[in-house]
């Protein structure tokens, strides 16, 4: 189970990302793959032993709108690995160690985020949706405690980081129209909270920022 969850995909995009390159010795590449395939498989372990009824709601086959924001980003996102790939065949991009790292970097944090976000949520549905049969309540501390949607945020960290974390500034700008779907999904999902999630009002009043700290 845990193979065909983390090991098969991580095998997807290191195909996708050494066939456009034609070469295998492209150490970015590696890190990149390895970074997201260590801690989603890590946190994904210790959520099935922690909060197994989380697992199960994040696992729920999604909805007909939640399909779609799907479909809009699986193409950017084998874009951007297309894109890091031909760029090492091509040279496009010329990123010193150190930018490459710090890409890295802000990836593994995206990363952590969402452990962070799950293990002090367990109402934290792949879905948009209030779970009334779970009794949803609202969730204030941890990364709540410093935007209402830190899922979002951690999706943007990870966005950002992804060119520079595959020496490719190309393959970032083929990333970035994931960006927009996501802050429509969480101007969404806020006005349902809004609407239908007792105290979650008093919650936005308290906690201003939806996803991004003096931004938006």
């Amino acid at each position: 189970m845990m193979f065909l969850r983390f090991g098969v995909p991580a095998f997807v995009f290191l195909a996708i990302l050494f066939t456009a390159a034609g070469r295998l010795d492209v150490w970015p590449f590696w890190a990149y793959v390895g970074v997201m395939y260590v801690i989603a498989a890590t946190v994904y372990t210790l959520l099935v032993r922690w909060s197994p009824a989380l697992v199960a709601e994040r696992l729920r086959p999604p909805s007909d709108r939640d399909r779609a924001t799907r479909r809009l980003v699986v193409l950017p996102f084998a874009a951007h690995l297309i894109v890091a790939g031909l760029d090492a065949r091509f040279g496009w991009s010329a990123l010193p160690v150190p930018v490459i790292v710090a890409g890295l970097a802000m990836v593994a944090a995206g990363f952590l985020l969402v452990g962070w976000t799950l293990a002090t949520n367990p109402f934290a549905s792949s879905a948009v949706r209030v779970q009334h049969e779970r009794e949803h309540q609202v969730i204030s501390h941890g990364p709540y405690a410093i935007v209402r949607h830190p899922m979002y945020l951690a999706v943007l960290l990870v966005c950002l980081g992804a060119g520079p974390a595959l020496a490719s500034w190309w393959a970032g700008l083929a990333l970035l129209p994931v960006v927009p779907v996501f802050v429509r999904r969480t101007l969404i999902e806020d006005a349902m909270l809004q609407r239908d999630l007792p105290g979650y009002t008093e919650y936005a009043s308290r906690v201003r920022w939806r996803a991004v700290p003096g931004i938006f």
